[in-house]
């Protein structure tokens, strides 16, 4: 067997050696010949849209909503909607913007890529952007953008501001691929100290967590965790039910057939939604934080830890909603699902307008209207308020809402 494999690979290399003696011996005869080749020149060895009138447009963007970065994100706008205008040898054709989304990642960022499709159309000769982090903070994606917009029918080059430098120049590709990795670079440091300042604070047991998700609690201007009591009665009906007996089921069930919403606003409730509550710590005033985390700041996906960070655990770090023994029961009839729990009715909620509050945002506070809300329940919306008054309410209803 080794013989056989000896002898296989002799003609292998006998044949390798055949062949690169006959392709020396042929440029050795080109040179030897004096065969006549007619050069062609070239006769545009410019950017191929130096000549014609270019359709342009901008790409602008800020990573938040912030007052400060929002300035900004206008006057970017509005600088290039002139500075477009104004050059006769161009033609405005958008200004794509997007605000309070990442550099690190194109899957969020809506106008970025209704700008790419407009470019694979045939609709932008270029586009103009401020500096390479605007475009992308990623080295993979601002190279495989650049190189798929250069090999479009149409080339569309991206002209980066802070650089004068145009990525159609032959001599870009190296230049460009060292700013990007520099913006990427950036982006990286940036991401690990946000990281470490959100470790120190778990350590130091400064509650993180959003409360716009949250059923029963909101922020205040100042950050401080509070009790919505409204929302904090369905998560009292919610506990008080499991222990008499109740399924998650039957109480979502009971939650739907009320028209009670969902923190989120939805309608129906699911017995996931149900168990979920059930299981959150927060409810009793502890707070565990860390429970999930960032794989990179690139993709910007989450996982569930379980193992592979640190969590961090303050116990009646926040107001509490359930007694902690009430807590505690729950949680132990949950890890024995298969136990026969004693049987109850389902208690019928409480009859009332209940009112769903914005709870994060520039309009933090307000409430969400239910376009199912009868005249009289409109007016008890209206009383509980302030809007008008409880002697208004008692009128004959001549009043129209």
């Amino acid at each position: 067997m080794d013989k056989l494999k000896h002898i296989k690979v002799d003609k292998w290399s006998k044949k390798k050696n055949v062949v690169a003696k006959n392709k020396r011996e042929a440029i050795r005869e080109a040179f030897a010949s004096d065969l006549q080749v007619e050069v062609i020149p070239a006769i545009n060895t410019e950017n191929p849209l130096v000549h014609k009138k270019l359709r342009v447009a901008a790409y602008c963007r800020v990573s938040t909503f912030e007052e400060a970065q929002a300035g900004s994100f206008e006057l970017q706008i509005q600088s290039y909607s002139e500075k477009i205008r104004k050059n006769s040898k161009w033609s405005l054709v958008d200004i794509y913007a997007d605000q309070g989304v990442s550099g690190t990642s194109t899957n969020k960022r809506e106008n970025f890529n209704r700008m790419l499709e407009d470019c694979r159309m045939g609709k932008i000769d270029l586009i103009i952007v401020k500096s390479i982090s605007r475009f992308s903070r990623n080295l993979l994606d601002f190279t495989s953008i650049n190189r798929e917009l250069k090999a479009l029918d149409k080339p569309v080059g991206i002209y980066i501001e802070d650089v004068n430098l145009n990525t159609l120049d032959s001599n870009s590709e190296l230049l460009l691929g060292l700013m990007s990795l520099i913006a990427q670079s950036e982006s990286e440091q940036k991401s690990a100290s946000i990281r470490w300042a959100l470790i120190e604070k778990f350590k130091k047991g400064i509650p993180i967590f959003p409360t716009h998700n949250l059923l029963g609690y909101t922020k205040s201007q100042f950050g401080k965790i509070e009790i919505v009591e409204e929302e904090a009665e369905i998560v009292r009906y919610i506990y008080e039910g499991y222990l008499a007996g109740n399924t998650v089921k039957e109480i979502a069930q009971a939650l739907t057939d009320a028209s009670i919403p969902t923190v989120m606003g939805k309608a129906t409730w699911s017995s996931a939604s149900i168990y979920s509550i059930l299981k959150n710590e927060k409810y009793c005033g502890d707070i565990l934080m860390q429970k999930t985390y960032t794989v990179d700041c690139f993709t910007h996906k989450t996982r569930k830890n379980t193992g592979q960070r640190p969590q961090y655990r303050v116990t009646d770090g926040m107001p509490a909603i359930i007694s902690r023994g009430n807590w505690d029961a729950v949680q132990k009839q949950l890890k024995e699902p298969h136990k026969r729990r004693s049987r109850a009715d389902i208690k019928p909620v409480e009859k009332k307008v209940h009112i769903r509050r914005i709870k994060s945002g520039f309009f933090k506070d307000f409430i969400v209207i239910n376009t199912k809300w009868t005249k009289e329940e409109l007016q008890e919306v209206y009383k509980i308020e302030g809007i008008i008054s409880e002697k208004e309410t008692e009128k004959d209803g001549r009043n129209e809402f």
